[in-house]
């Protein structure tokens, strides 16, 4: 049987994190890494079966690895904490516990919370490493959309994460503003560059991915806001981009 430790980061989460701990009982351990929160998550953490952490935010790459870190186990299962696992997920992993390992590190797929509606079972699902080896697996260093990097095989297993990342238009918009400057401000340090043109041409092309490749459309009026939006942080990741280049020249 393998021996399996959940990680978990949070901040001011008190709406979410009781179900997304509920949804892990299975594993041998819960690391949760605090960074300072001011709701109630703290008060709710403490009669649950989890070890907690607190530390300053460190960005989030840094603070996913310094949480990994924590683990008594070698093989850890990641979620947000705005994640929760379904009930056949959960199955799906104690079934995997119960076997040697196929991979070092394991894809899943993740449904998303669509402001109103939870995405239609048709719309495309995005997979992220969430199963892994950490000794054979690191985060990765982006400023913005982190993920687990592995040097062994990658596998994938059919166990659905249900994300409540999209909770309203608002705050979707403040995430959008957020991660946005991160992307440009990776990129340029980077030395990519953007070319005005791509300023015009990429939504559009944007757009018709997220509405029609990605099936946005199943998701109604939902997911015709959801592509727009998405649409919109796209844009605006490379208009950042671009007015970091000028200020550049102008110095």
């Amino acid at each position: 049987m393998i021996k399996l430790s959940a990680v978990i980061t949070c901040f001011n989460n008190e709406d979410t994190i009781v179900k997304c701990i509920e949804s892990l009982k299975f594993v041998d351990e819960i690391i949760v890494l605090d960074s300072l929160s001011t709701d109630k998550t703290m008060d709710l953490l403490q009669p649950l079966k989890c070890r907690v952490h607190q530390q300053k935010f460190k960005g989030y790459s840094q603070q996913k690895q310094d949480a990994i870190n924590l683990c008594s186990h070698d093989w850890v299962f990641l979620l947000d904490s705005d994640e929760f696992l379904t009930d056949q997920a959960q199955e799906t992993i104690k079934s995997w516990k119960s076997q040697t390992p196929k991979a070092e590190a394991y894809e899943l797929p993740r449904r998303e919370w669509v402001f109103w509606q939870w995405s239609r079972s048709w719309v495309h699902m995005n997979k992220f490493v969430r199963l892994f080896d950490k000794t054979k697996a690191k985060v990765s260093n982006d400023l913005v959309h982190e993920s687990i990097q592995s040097s062994g095989r990658i596998s994938i297993l059919n166990a659905i994460i249900k994300h409540y990342g999209e909770t309203s238009i608002q705050r979707k918009l403040e995430k959008i503003n957020q991660y946005s400057q991160l992307a440009a401000e990776q990129k340029f340090k980077q030395g990519k560059k953007v070319h005005p043109i791509k300023l015009m041409v990429y939504p559009v092309w944007c757009f018709f991915k997220q509405y029609f490749i990605r099936r946005q459309i199943l998701n109604g009026w939902a997911g015709f806001v959801n592509a727009k939006l998405n649409t919109k942080y796209a844009f605006l990741k490379y208009a950042k981009l671009y007015e970091l280049q000028q200020n550049k020249l102008d110095k």
